[in-house]
């Protein structure tokens, strides 16, 4: 063990015990991770210790931090497991959110775990008693202490779907000292795209070991849109046929004005227009509303509206629910996707695109430049400065049906033709794994 990993884990014990009583505190007055909060002590259910040392008894660990992610892996779990079909696998996450999603896709296909607090006695514990076979970590779910003692174990670590943005790259490169002895230790590194390639070598992975590969997270979204879902959707938001609605998607501070004085100016030309407004956190949506009462803004809880069987009385609705959003982009007429006009790195555009939407975006968009990239060389994204740009830009599409189809059909072929990547993956993990 280094000097470094040695101090890095004095500072992640402080961290656990000032920080872990307030995790308790938090779970008993929000019950999020319920009786499974001692998982990330690395305290986990007898049926997943692995009975003995043979390979074929050692799980397969796939790793996503939340909902995205996980979508991901478990695509990629299912890939695994048609290849490797005699060896378990399981899949962890960080967050509640991410557990249910990955429950909710899985049913009892596959153990669902939450990941160990990245301090040394839990991921001891947790490396000893699941002893996994291979490790599989995606995107950027780089903890050193567990890492190393998953190393330490015999265990073949694998990345996929490995992103290193510009923005966390600076941030990552200050602790290059503690990150280059566990990239070292990665069998193999597939990663999205070149930038990314760069960034993990500057960091000390072994650049032989690296593939840049593409991005496995957008093979499956063309899969979970369903041609009856739109009219469904329609339905139970009572959204009347014919109406133009905006979806603004993932959206963060400062971006709700914007597009609140957006929607007041277009709605003077189009005066049948709705905008659902669907924050990236729904804790955010009491905020929201003083924003809508101080505009003097009227409007309905998406909540309030599919539990009832009132038909909408106000042409801007707040989701104040999560996991939705997908499944509300296929009732837009345009998308507008957060997390962009502030810099917070940008929401994945690929989601509205697999309906065939034309997608519109601040320029902070850094976490999915090769989304951006792609949309934009076949015209299906539009990227906008400000609230001039993005109202001019919408009223265009608005009242040009057929370039804004045309321009959208292109973004869904887009991905169709990433369809493979997912397969692809998993053969390069078993072809590891079985060597």
């Amino acid at each position: 063990m280094s000097i470094y990993l040695i101090l890095y884990n004095l500072f992640s014990g402080i961290v656990f015990l000032v920080g872990f009583p307030f995790l308790i505190l938090y779970n008993l007055s929000h019950g999020k991770y319920s009786n499974r909060l001692v998982e990330r002590l690395g305290r986990y259910p007898q049926s997943l210790r692995a009975h003995d040392d043979t390979p074929n008894s050692q799980p397969i660990w796939v790793h996503a931090a939340s909902v995205g992610e996980v979508k991901a892996a478990i695509a990629l779990t299912r890939r695994i497991k048609e290849l490797l079909p005699l060896v378990p696998v399981l899949v962890s996450t960080i967050t509640p959110a991410g557990r249910d999603t990955a429950e909710r896709l899985t049913g009892k296909e596959i153990p669902i775990i939450y990941f160990p607090l990245d301090f040394y006695p839990c991921v001891k514990r947790a490396v000893k008693f699941i002893r996994p076979r291979a490790f599989i970590a995606l995107e950027t779910e780089l903890w050193p202490n567990f890492l190393f003692q998953a190393h330490k174990s015999g265990c073949i670590l694998i990345l996929a779907n490995g992103r290193i943005s510009l923005r966390s790259f600076k941030r990552y490169r200050i602790f290059r000292f503690l990150f280059q002895p566990v990239l070292e230790k990665f069998k193999v590194l597939m990663v999205r795209d070149s930038d990314d390639a760069a960034h993990f070598r500057a960091l000390g992975a072994v650049p032989e070991r690296i593939r840049v590969f593409g991005n496995i997270k957008y093979e499956g979204l063309l899969g979970q849109t369903k041609e009856n879902l739109p009219a469904m959707i329609r339905e139970r938001l009572k959204l009347p046929e014919g109406r133009p609605v905006i979806v603004a998607g993932s959206t963060r501070g400062g971006e709700e004005a914007v597009l609140l004085a957006v929607y007041n100016h277009l709605k003077v030309v189009f005066p049948g227009l709705i905008l659902i407004l669907v924050p990236r956190h729904i804790n955010r949506c009491p905020e929201i509303e003083n924003l809508f009462k101080t505009q003097g803004v009227s409007y309905q809880l998406y909540s309030r509206i599919i539990s009832t069987e009132e038909r909408p009385k106000e042409a801007v609705i707040l989701v104040d629910r999560i996991g939705d959003l997908f499944a509300l982009y296929s009732v837009a007429t345009l998308v507008f996707c957060g997390a962009s006009l502030v810099p917070k790195g940008g929401q994945n555009i690929f989601e509205p695109a697999a309906w065939g939407k034309l997608v519109f975006y601040g320029p902070h968009m850094e976490d999915f430049k090769d989304a951006r990239r792609q949309l934009e060389e076949v015209g299906a994204g539009i990227m906008v400065r400000d609230r001039e740009e993005l109202e001019k830009q919408m009223a265009y599409y608005l009242e040009h049906p057929e370039e804004r189809a045309r321009r959208g059909e292109a973004g869904r072929e887009i991905l169709k033709a990433q369809t493979g990547l997912t397969k692809k993956a998993a053969e390069i993990i078993a072809e590891e794994i079985r060597n």
